[in-house]
């Protein structure tokens, strides 16, 4: 009688996804992805990995009052799934000067502590043991402190960056950072495909008597209707 193999133990990973710079790079090309259920999509894009944690790191935008109420319909979607979480940080004032002629002075709404939650998040959990892999979504020099100090005091966290780009644009980005700095840290373009095959139902129930409804800009196909 043969014995039953014992099973074999899947790495534990987590997810920071930088909300913005993903946005810019990928979502505000295709309205029609942006109903994603983060969950399943990593899910999906990791199988032989145990994803305890998606976390999203975002900001209430406080300029377009129609942007944050379909935002907050995301926002409360997505946390509706036990392994998502949500880390907000603000928009802030910023004056700049009009580079033309005129050097007028007005302000511009400028997204703050984004970055600095990531980096904290994701050392806090390196240092405390809280996965063995750490999957990094975006672009952003920024975190690339915080990934070299991870790659540096903590070996054995396997980390990679997934670089969000749509195909036209992948030629002006680089991948090959943390190769020349000699670390073990993979860097590649975020896969697109599973995308659409990966949105959450039109309605998602967030309490007995509440749904969050899909916002009709983000179907694929939105009715238009002209003003009379």
């Amino acid at each position: 009688m043969s014995e039953t193999p014992p099973e074999i133990r899947k790495r534990t990973a987590i997810v920071y996804i930088d909300g913005y710079n993903w946005y810019h790079a990928i979502f505000r090309h295709y309205p029609e992805w942006k109903w994603l259920n983060l969950q399943s999509f990593f899910h999906a894009l990791r199988p032989d990995e145990e994803i305890i944690s998606v976390k999203m790191f975002s900001a209430y935008i406080d300029h377009d009052a129609d942007a944050r109420e379909r935002q907050d319909r995301y926002f409360k979607a997505i946390l509706t799934f036990p392994k998502v979480k949500l880390i907000l940080g603000v928009f802030q004032p910023r004056e700049v000067t009009c580079r033309a002629d005129c050097k007028r002075k007005y302000s511009v709404p400028e997204e703050k502590k984004t970055d600095v939650n990531l980096a904290v998040e994701m050392i806090s959990d390196a240092v405390t043991g809280q996965c063995d892999s750490i999957f990094v979504v975006s672009g952003d020099a920024d975190i690339q402190p915080a990934v070299e100090w991870i790659a540096n005091h903590k070996k054995d966290v396997k980390i990679t960056i997934y670089v969000p780009a749509i195909p036209a644009e992948q030629s002006a980005r680089r991948t090959d950072y943390y190769r020349t700095k000699g670390l073990a840290v993979e860097c590649k373009f975020l896969p697109l495909g599973g995308i659409k095959d990966h949105q959450m139902k039109n309605m998602v129930k967030i309490s007995d008597e509440k749904f969050a409804v899909r916002p009709h800009v983000w179907q694929k196909h939105p009715i238009i209707l002209a003003a009379q």
